[in-house]
């Protein structure tokens, strides 16, 4: 964008239009990756942020939060990431009563707050998976994302996945991968395909809750659906 400075010559007293650049609106968007920790495969797609430099935010399965994979989330934290909840075991809480959505819930916030020393801020349903219920129970803002299709049985490369990605990006996307999958799970592959097209293209990576923050949106303001930009 360019603009123009007026300024007054003192010696003719004519206008003269200096150009004076100035810097586009950010383009951002957040990376985030489902299923983990796992203390083989999350470490492979926190090296491709670090060779990018650039942050993300994971959505965690509560059982899998323990001892063995602390130390992943640590480093997640350390990175400057974000941690969301996923639930306490991956799989479809809409048939779920309040009490059994609300334990889910709050173990996994419980196991996190312990090993991680952080509290999420966003939950993320299994499966993409909605109730009513889930809606008036869980106080927290529902996210979901462009789709990589990079999970089981899709059957994608890292091309694919990176293509598929960069088809429905627009300013304030959230990206919606999985660090954790059956191998082959070329993801993080993947990353070294999108992340550097997409600062080609001017996006800046943050987590989710500086996506929002930068945005001036309030994410509890959708209070019965699910993000998947922020504009």
């Amino acid at each position: 964008m360019i603009s123009f400075l007026v300024i007054t010559s003192c010696q003719t007293g004519t206008v003269v239009q200096k150009k004076e650049s100035c810097s586009k609106p950010d383009k951002l968007c957040a990376l985030t990756f489902d299923d983990g920790p796992d203390i083989k495969m999350t470490p492979r797609v926190l090296d491709k942020l670090e060779r990018h430099k650039v942050v993300a935010t994971f959505f965690v399965i509560g059982q899998l939060v323990n001892d063995e994979t602390k130390g992943v989330l640590k480093r997640i934290v350390s990175m400057g990431c974000e941690i969301g909840n996923h639930s306490w075991e991956w799989k479809s809480m809409n048939s779920l009563t309040k009490e059994e959505i609300k334990e889910s819930i709050d173990k996994t916030t419980s196991s996190i707050s312990k090993y991680a020393g952080v509290s999420p801020k966003f939950f993320r349903p299994p499966n993409l998976a909605v109730s009513d219920t889930m809606y008036d129970t869980i106080d927290m803002p529902f996210v979901e994302g462009v789709l990589g299709f990079d999970w089981a049985g899709c059957g994608t490369s890292a091309e694919d996945r990176a293509k598929n990605v960069l088809k429905e990006m627009k300013d304030g996307a959230i990206i919606l991968l999985h660090d954790v999958q059956p191998e082959p799970h070329p993801t993080p592959d993947a990353l070294d395909i999108l992340i550097p097209e997409l600062k080609r293209q001017g996006y800046e990576f943050v987590t989710l809750s500086e996506l929002f923050k930068r945005k001036g949106v309030n994410p509890k303001k959708l209070t019965k659906g699910m993000w998947k930009y922020v504009e």
